[in-house]
């Protein structure tokens, strides 16, 4: 028995997602973890997320899942953001959280070649804070939403290197 195909969904790039869109859709979903069977499949690539519909909390399991969560900051004062949830604490490369300031979205996992420094140097504009008004910083998704961990402690900007993860600010 096949199933129904979707209706073509709202689609958007991940670089496009805004806070607004978190609002209207707590949960979205990659389009190339969940849909490769969908018509509209090929309008797609990696970067293209879908609002996810179903029951909450949703599973890890389901595919790349992108999280409303909001972040607070050390100094106790708040950001929307959003996460990736995992399946293990302390994964910052699968958790990736990002936070929504002054139009754009910021990240702290640079993989292996890191934050570069003017994209630092912009989150501290934006936010209008010094390093340690911001960090360590909890970004959490309300439990409602998600299973798996929902919770990231970022203590700065992250780089993985051969053997350990490098924290600048």
């Amino acid at each position: 028995m096949s199933k129904e195909p979707m209706p073509r969904p709202e689609l958007k790039q991940f670089s496009a997602l805004t806070p607004n869109d978190f609002e209207r859709h707590p949960v979205w979903i990659g389009c190339h973890t969940a849909d490769c069977d969908e018509p509209w499949y090929e309008e797609t690539d990696e970067e293209t997320f879908r609002p996810r519909v179903g029951a909450l909390p949703a599973d890890p399991s389901e595919g790349m899942l992108l999280v409303r969560a909001t972040a607070t900051l050390a100094d106790g004062s708040r950001l929307p953001g959003f996460l990736t949830p995992a399946f293990e604490a302390d994964d910052l490369g699968a958790l990736q959280p990002q936070v929504f300031v002054g139009g754009r979205m910021f990240s702290f996992w640079g993989g292996m070649f890191g934050v570069p420094d003017e994209a630092r140097r912009q989150f501290y504009r934006a936010v209008g804070k010094p390093a340690e008004a911001v960090f360590p910083m909890e970004v959490a998704a309300q439990p409602a939403l998600c299973g798996g961990v929902g919770r990231a402690s970022v203590a700065g900007f992250y780089k993985s290197a051969a053997d350990r993860v490098e924290v600048v600010r």
